[in-house]
């Protein structure tokens, strides 16, 4: 066991979009309290990740970011960034290369539109998906909605992302629906002392504006 989890876990950072609702910024370097999205992530992943990927349609800025010295980054876990192999395809398209890289047969996948991904959560989830020898993933439900891209998955479904995107299939959803996944409701989470804040994501730049307030009025 590592870190509270039975086998350690590849943590993937999802980095892949066009970024055009937030006119061209990349959500995973904007900052927040003195410190960027990715690096409050980072953080949290390589609580429980042995290796950690940052999958991203142009991954070069992220190659340049991790070249240099960053007093931010975890240290001990290696991170590196991939090429998505179908750029330009969402989400599955950086899910398919962190899978196809991964050390670990679990993975963390996170978007890095939720400066708030929790290590704690991403534990429980494990723990449960690796009580569940059947499941395929394990997935949060928060207030009715699911996040899929706050959760864990084996290895194993790399091969039902493959055929999703060889078919021009590209929604999450449509991957979760072609997988024996187990939802992790709030209520799973609230047992634990987790708080669903993990779910929070940015959108566009009114959500992070009122992030930002948020932030400064809490000093979180």
């Amino acid at each position: 066991m590592v870190n509270g989890i039975v086998k350690p876990m590849t943590g993937v950072v999802l980095a892949g979009g066009q970024n055009r609702r937030m006119g061209g910024r990349m959500k995973a370097l904007l900052p927040m309290d003195g410190r960027l999205f990715i690096e409050r992530q980072l953080e949290e992943l390589a609580k429980v990740c042995g290796d950690i990927w940052i999958a991203a349609n142009d991954h070069a800025p992220f190659e340049r970011w991790l070249a240099q010295e960053q007093p931010g980054l975890p240290s001990g876990v290696p991170v590196r960034a991939v090429r998505d192999m179908h750029p330009g395809s969402g989400p599955l398209a950086g899910l398919q290369a962190a899978m196809a890289a991964a050390q670990a047969e679990t993975l963390w996948v996170v978007a890095c539109d939720m400066p708030f991904a929790s290590a704690e959560a991403a534990r429980a989830m494990a723990q449960l998906l690796h009580a569940r020898e059947s499941a395929d993933a394990v997935v949060p439900v928060i207030g009715g909605k699911v996040h899929p891209l706050h959760a864990v998955y084996r290895r194993r479904c790399g091969k039902v992302v493959d055929e999703l995107l060889e078919q021009g299939q590209y929604r999450v959803m449509e991957l979760l629906r072609r997988l024996n996944y187990t939802a992790a409701e709030e209520e799973f989470f609230s047992s634990q002392g987790i708080s669903p804040r993990f779910a929070v994501n940015v959108n566009g730049p009114d959500d992070y504006e009122k992030l930002q307030r948020q932030t400064d009025e809490s000093g979180v």
